[in-house]
């Protein structure tokens, strides 16, 4: 082999490999062949099929050839070599899983250039193989995880409706009460103007009570609208709400359980934050339950409590939702966040909740979110920064 051979197979061989992204790959190697043998262009078609046949790459000055009238030939043959005018020649090599071509200047050496075409096709058809092999790898990444978005976005959805299911439930025992008290209420009134012994201050103290009670009933539907909304616009929101709006949600079947909710620490001040609607509150009302749930187990438990904190620091708002259950095994407490992982028997949990409650509070809101024993059961941590939301 003659040096000026070894040359330019060497500086050829060098430029091939380097990347495996196709059209990057083989744009090098074009570049670095054209210059080295004297093309005027160079092209490389994989082809993606029977039926198709891409251009990958491209340098140099185009030309009106009919790649699919090539490919047909090359289906037969290795090599093309063919006048284009008086002046230019088409060279056309067949690779595996497509084909180079050059147009060249009639006097240049094509048995020179044919040659090294030769000695560099088994690293050119490996490095085509790789990219393609990547390609594919890639392609079928994105399709599983849009199945597993699609997935978890369902999950999410039953989730939600489990939920509030829950709440709905939980809302029809919190109105038991008003709805008696404006019943008796109305009752009373109706009693005694019958009888003629309703005085102006019995009538205020009666539409005092039904105003009271009727105004408690429609917070209660503002809440649980407020949380089943579907927005994805942000709104600025108080803490202090969101906290108060979850105990009051979920308080009646907490103590259908004697589960007493203790209010330990709640921040006067109100503590501002720009979120999702609806965010937080599924975040506090899946901690809130999941407590329950471990709380439900521990017949022995004679009181049970769950308390719940809210403090500002220096760079966070800062939450805690403490039980007395006897915390989580710390052989999975790293895997408690994980999806599908539950300690539930598998009818009854889809390991949904705290995934979703993560990926809300550190991806969407740049948050912290962790758990830690105490000596008397598991304490959650809800961490959300004050440089990033929080109107001072």
């Amino acid at each position: 082999m003659s040096l000026t051979k070894l040359s330019v197979s060497y500086k050829c061989v060098n430029s091939i490999g380097n990347s495996l992204n196709l059209e990057e790959m083989m744009e090098e190697f074009l570049r670095t062949f054209i210059k080295e043998t004297g093309a005027i262009s160079g092209s490389f078609f994989v082809n993606r099929s029977l039926d198709l046949c891409e251009e990958v790459a491209s340098l140099g000055k185009k030309n009106l050839f009919n790649i699919e009238s090539i490919k047909k030939r090359l289906e037969d043959e290795t090599l093309i070599l063919e006048e284009v005018d008086e002046n230019i020649k088409l060279l056309a090599y067949k690779v595996k899983k497509g084909c180079l071509i050059f147009l060249y200047s009639c006097e240049n050496d094509f048995d020179f250039i044919t040659s090294i075409l030769e000695s560099l096709k088994n690293k050119i058809e490996i490095n085509i193989d790789s990219c393609l092999n990547v390609e594919n790898l890639k392609e079928q990444i994105e399709e599983a995880t849009k199945e597993n978005l699609e997935k978890e976005r369902q999950l999410f959805e039953q989730l939600k409706m489990s939920q509030m299911g829950e709440l709905i439930g939980n809302i029809a025992h919190q109105w038991r009460q008003p709805l008696n008290i404006i019943s008796t209420a109305t009752s009373g009134m109706q009693i005694k103007k019958e009888l003629d012994i309703l005085t102006d201050e019995d009538f205020k103290e009666y539409t005092k009570s039904i105003l009271e009670n009727s105004s408690y009933l429609s917070g209660t539907i503002d809440e649980f609208r407020d949380y089943i909304k579907d927005s994805n616009k942000e709104k600025e929101i108080i803490v202090q709400d969101r906290l108060k709006m979850a105990t009051e949600m979920l308080r009646s079947s907490f103590s259908l359980e004697s589960i007493n909710i203790i209010e330990e620490f709640v921040e006067e001040e109100k503590l501002h934050f720009k979120l999702v609607l609806g965010d937080l509150l599924q975040v506090l009302i899946t901690i809130f339950n999941n407590a329950k749930e471990a709380l439900v187990e521990k017949d022995d438990l004679e009181y049970k409590w769950i308390k719940y904190s809210l403090r500002k620091t220096d760079y966070t708002i800062k939450i805690t939702i403490e039980d007395n259950a006897g915390g989580v095994n710390e052989k999975i407490k790293d895997k408690i966040f994980n999806p599908y992982f539950t300690t539930k028997h598998q009818a009854r949990g889809t390991g949904i909740g705290l995934y979703s409650a993560y990926g809300i509070i550190v991806n969407k809101l740049d948050g912290k979110l962790y758990v830690k024993n105490t000596e008397f059961g598991a304490k959650f941590y809800i961490e959300l920064p004050l440089n990033v939301n929080y109107i001072i």
